[in-house]
């Protein structure tokens, strides 16, 4: 079973978990640290509950050891043989930072971004004081050229169980450790291992631990590799390439999503559309529904006023035959009183003309001063209201034999309307003026409707008042 995850860049760690696993809550010091995750020795440590000291003289890789690493100490200074400032090489974004200028110079002809800075130097014996108490079980030490600076500066008597020195020149396998192995010696250690990149050595204090450093990472460590070990290239390449294959499908198919949604919101929306217009037919149909209805009930109603006015019109197509049957008996009635009434109106010329040859007459003009004497005698006999209405029936005839006068006297006597009246009355009774329209009415059968001459002239027939009142007006107009 795999149960550990390698992250350091040569299997440093594995080697030195194999030499030290069996201890619980462990110390370290690592100078040099560089990350905190990617080819970190360190990481492994961390995870199985160890602690320790970092030492990183770069603003970037110390501050994610500090966001990264909050429960374990961050030291940010260059370790060098005494304390002070030093000028610091920081080639960004790499672990390959240094103090050493030759070696700052080669990466910058490299071409990688080159920045000196000044940091603070501390000793290595600063470094372990700064753990605390207690044995240190292992020190590893990656500064890229200074390694010698770094084993200079350490004058103490505390040592770690095993060291681990990177010892070949930054980014070549040429050796680089005959310069500062033999201070590591002096400080009784014993060589044990080399994996092509670094020395392992053991504490002459601890030489049980130099048989677990006889042979490289293997099989039976039981480890597998981080993702981003650089053993992990091809694999990594693989991955990114299915990793970006994935991506192109997912992004197809966030594409086939964002279509598919666009078609779903489409029809949901002409689903709705349709819910619409069908709850509008329904509605329209219901109202023709109860259009229907009503004009269902409105036709009965008129089927029954038809058949009502079919009676009707059968009692009136009745009626009708019998006024046609009444009309024809009518108009030849009517026909027959037109000529009745033609034949009347030619009696009545004859009259007239008869009339008129007797006042024309030299019998009634020679017996016009014996009726004058007749009707005097007559008036002297009668009462005084008599008398005065012969007065006032002989001064209106004065009157309107002069116009003038008698526009003027008409007017002042309308003022009194019922005195107009009566003079009104009397005058057309008397011939004076044409009658008034209720002064006789004939009808059509010669029948008096109304009459309001004298009493001796109602005793007379319609037709015998007429000609006398035709006479009496041709007397006024002579007498004039």
């Amino acid at each position: 079973m795999f149960n550990l995850i390698s992250y350091a860049q040569n299997f440093e760690d594995v080697i030195l978990w194999r030499a030290l696993g069996h201890i619980e809550q462990g110390r370290y010091i690592d100078v040099g640290a560089q990350s905190p995750d990617e080819h970190s020795v360190s990481r492994l440590f961390y995870d199985k509950g160890w602690r320790g000291v970092h030492v990183e003289p770069t603003q970037h890789y110390s501050t994610l050891l500090r966001e990264r690493r909050a429960d374990e100490q961050v030291l940010q200074a260059a370790v060098s043989d005494a304390r002070g400032e030093l000028r610091f090489f920081d080639i960004t974004d790499t672990g390959l930072s240094t103090t050493d200028e030759a070696i700052a110079a080669s990466r910058r002809e490299a071409g990688f971004d080159v920045h000196e800075v000044r940091v603070p130097a501390i000793t290595l014996d600063d470094v372990i004081e700064k753990g605390g108490p207690g044995d240190v079980h292992w020190l590893k030490i990656d500064v890229e050229g200074a390694e010698f600076q770094v084993v200079a500066g350490w004058q103490g008597d505390r040592r770690p169980w095993l060291l681990v020195i990177e010892s070949t020149r930054p980014l070549s396998p040429e050796p680089s450790h005959q310069q500062w192995e033999p201070l590591v010696l002096q400080k009784g250690y014993e060589f044990a291992y080399f994996d092509g990149l670094n020395r392992f050595y053991v504490s002459n204090e601890h030489p049980e631990l130099k048989a677990a450093l006889t042979c490289g990472p293997n099989v039976f460590d039981a480890f597998v590799l981080s993702p981003d070990s650089t053993f992990c290239a091809a694999a990594n390449a693989v991955a990114a390439e299915r990793q970006a294959a994935m991506h192109a499908t997912i992004h197809g198919l966030h594409g086939s999503v964002q279509e598919m949604g666009a078609r779903t919101a489409a029809i949901e929306a002409e689903r709705a559309s349709a819910i619409e217009e069908a709850q509008g037919l329904r509605a329209q149909a219901e109202a023709l529904r109860q259009e229907l209805d009503a004009q269902t009930a409105e036709a009965q109603v008129l089927r029954g006023d038809a058949a009502a006015l079919q009676h009707e019109v059968s009692v009136l197509s009745e009626a009708m035959e019998a006024y046609k049957e009444d009309f024809e008996c009518a108009r030849g009635q009517t026909h027959s009183e037109r000529g009745e009434v033609v034949r009347r109106d030619h009696e009545l010329a004859a009259e007239r003309e008869l009339i008129q040859q007797l006042l024309n007459s030299k019998s009634w003009r020679i017996t016009r001063p014996l009726r004058t004497l007749s009707g005097f005698a007559q008036r002297s006999r009668t009462s005084p209201k008599d008398v005065l209405r012969e007065t006032t029936v002989g001064a209106m005839r004065a009157v309107l034999a002069r116009p003038l006068l008698g526009r003027w006297i008409n007017q002042c006597v309308k003022l009194v309307p019922p005195l107009h009246e009566r003079l009104r009355l009397l005058a057309s009774h008397r011939g004076i003026v044409a009658p008034l329209p209720q002064v006789a009415i004939v009808t059509a059968l010669g029948q008096v409707t109304n009459f309001d001459g004298h009493e001796d002239d109602q005793r007379l027939s319609a037709r015998a008042r007429w000609i006398h009142a035709q006479l009496r007006a041709a007397q006024s107009r002579q007498e004039v």
